[in-house]
């Protein structure tokens, strides 16, 4: 019996290569390895198959609870081991990008610690991380479907997605055309909102801007002007002082009987008569030509500047009138609080005001050609989003037909399941979601002639699980995770229904890792790789034990999963011909 029993396709997506679990529950310490295929995993009630559930939901990132650790133990421990797929989604490496994790052999490693106090720590492949952070990455490697995990097929955007998935690459193509034409879209309605807004305050806005560039071509400012005429007012403001300080000098030098000029002229003339005869002499009579010259220019510039102190008694006025005028239009156009970089950025302004009347002025021109752009956009939009309902309407079909046969298949004969769209005629912008013109709705009947209704309405617990597996079968060979893990899916069935469930099972696993917890023999048969839950107790304290079965353990628990009897010779048979039937079907 030797053998994987699933007809495996070319693997590309992730797999759940193994589980380390250490204090958890019953379980003291314990490496589970999954194989690629149907893994099934099997145990008396209470053995701990529901902890090893409860370890996978915390490496995970799901909630933790203090009350799984061990007795006696301060700490729990779990981590998981899975292959990256062949083909990295774009979530996936957008994660990967972030979060830089250690990928050694193609493989990332997902850790969770849960202490007594109830804290965790969550680490990625060795580095610490967050809860979160796992979530994000599990939700691109592997899908749980217990009976409460199953309860997101009742939401209506996950069954638009399911859908878009089952559709296949032509939709997907149609989806990002459509998305692109509505960004577009979206962007030229704001544009055109904000130009409308904008002329409808032109006019007032053009009155402005026409104001401000006539007083700036009437004032003509310059941008370093303001700092100038500061100087000049404080000189202005001070010309009788310094007009005195100067005429006190000029009369100090131009004296005529007392002025500095005159006493040097007099000791130039002293030393002349004296020249060529001492050559220290002749050095200090140079000094005073010297000094003598510079005094005379010193006392023309006197001259000259108490010629222009008096030459214009109206300056001061001028300028201050000139700096109140420029005072004034940099805090009316400028917005600093310097008043000289407020003037700067006024002159900017005005200077770029003629364009912008410009602007405004052609603005109704401009309005017209995108309006024209709008409505060819819109054209575009609708086309596009006809199409995304023309393919799914077609998928509807389809995908409702082949589920349909698959809950047949199920033992569920008189059940039906309908995709049914419904599609806004696009005359509102509000009928365009990201996702088209159309609504999905999945409706389920388990009874023949019932009535349809929505799946959170019309399916049990145990239907919807059926259900859920019936969707991932069809879906298989395009959904994009690698790994499911299913609890209850087989809740409420048994003899030949069973065994239905185990061949869709095993269907799905020739192109996907499956992962079953389940106690029914007619499931567990078909499985590639039968892992064993069992509980022990040394008269202290239990603890569980987990392995992978031979092919011969693999007949005594299916023999005991018949019978409740260990080691019944009747039930091995069963099994045994149970088992055979892996090889005798091979559809």
């Amino acid at each position: 019996m030797a053998g994987a029993v699933s007809k495996k396709g070319e693997r590309k997506g992730s797999l759940l290569e193994e589980i380390n679990i250490r204090s958890l529950g019953l379980i003291d310490s314990a490496t589970i390895e999954f194989k690629e295929g149907f893994n099934v995993i099997t145990g008396e009630t209470g053995a701990g198959k529901t902890m090893l559930l409860n370890a996978l939901a915390l490496i995970l990132g799901q909630k933790a609870d203090a009350d799984y650790i061990r007795q006696g133990q301060d700490r729990a421990v779990v981590s998981g081991r899975f292959r990256l797929p062949e083909k990295i989604s774009e979530g996936l490496n957008a994660l990967i990008d972030e979060h830089e994790p250690e990928i050694e052999e193609s493989s990332i490693l997902l850790s969770r610690q849960l202490g007594r106090d109830g804290k965790s720590k969550a680490q990625l492949s060795g580095s610490s991380t967050t809860a979160s952070t796992l979530i994000s990455f599990a939700d691109q490697l592997i899908e749980i479907h217990g009976q409460h995990a199953n309860l997101v097929l009742t939401k209506a955007n996950k069954q638009r997605e399911i859908l878009d998935i089952f559709a296949g690459q032509g939709l997907s193509v149609a989806l990002l055309a459509y998305q692109d034409a509505l960004k577009s879209y979206q962007v030229l309605r704001r544009e055109i909102a904000e130009l409308k807004k904008a002329l409808g305050d032109r006019d007032s806005e053009i009155k402005s801007l026409e104001e401000l560039v006539n007083e700036f071509a009437k004032l003509k400012p310059q941008g370093s002007e303001l700092s100038q005429l500061e100087a000049l007012i404080s000189k202005l403001e001070s010309v009788e002082d310094l007009r005195i300080a100067s005429l006190g000098a000029q009369q100090a030098l131009s004296d005529e009987e007392a002025g500095a000029l005159n006493s040097l002229h007099s000791a130039k003339k002293s030393m002349t008569g004296a020249k060529g005869r001492d050559a220290q002499l002749d050095q200090i009579a140079d000094v005073i030509s010297e000094k003598l010259f510079d005094l005379i220019d010193a006392a023309s510039d006197l001259d000259r500047y108490l010629d222009s102190l008096s030459a214009d008694p109206q300056a001061l006025e001028l300028a201050q009138s000139r700096r109140s005028a420029l005072n004034s239009f940099a805090k009316k156009y400028g917005s600093a609080s310097d008043k000289s970089e407020a003037l700067s950025e006024a002159i900017v302004k005005a200077e770029g005001a003629r364009n912008r009347i410009k602007d405004l002025s052609g603005g109704d021109d401009r309005l017209a050609e995108m309006g024209r752009e709008l409505e060819e956009l819109r054209a575009k939009l609708l086309d596009g989003a006809e199409t995304l309902s023309v393919l799914r309407a077609d998928s509807a079909k389809k995908l409702s037909s082949s589920v349909t046969k698959e809950l047949v298949e199920l033992a569920m004969a008189k059940a039906v399941f309908e995709v049914r769209i419904e599609s806004r005629d696009g005359s509102s912008d509000d009928h365009f979601s990201p996702f088209g013109l159309d609504e999905v709705f999945m409706l389920f009947t388990a009874h023949s002639g019932g009535e349809l209704l929505a799946v959170s309405k019309a399916a049990s617990g145990g239907e919807l699980s059926r259900l859920m597996l019936a969707l991932e079968v069809v879906l298989a060979g395009s959904y994009p995770l690698g790994t499911y893990v299913f609890d209850e899916v087989d809740a409420g069935v048994g003899g030949k229904a069973a065994l239905e469930v185990g061949r869709r099972l095993r269907k799905l696993a020739m192109n996907s890792q499956v992962i079953v917890v389940t106690h029914l023999p007619q499931v567990a048969l078909w499985a590639d790789n039968h892992i064993l839950v069992e509980k022990d107790s040394n008269g202290l304290l239990s603890s569980t034990s987990i392995k992978s079965l031979s092919d011969q353990e693999r007949e005594i628990e299916i023999a005991r999963m018949l019978s409740g009897i260990e080691e019944s010779e009747h039930a091995q048979d069963h099994a045994r011909e149970l088992l055979n039937l892996r090889f005798s079907d091979v559809g």
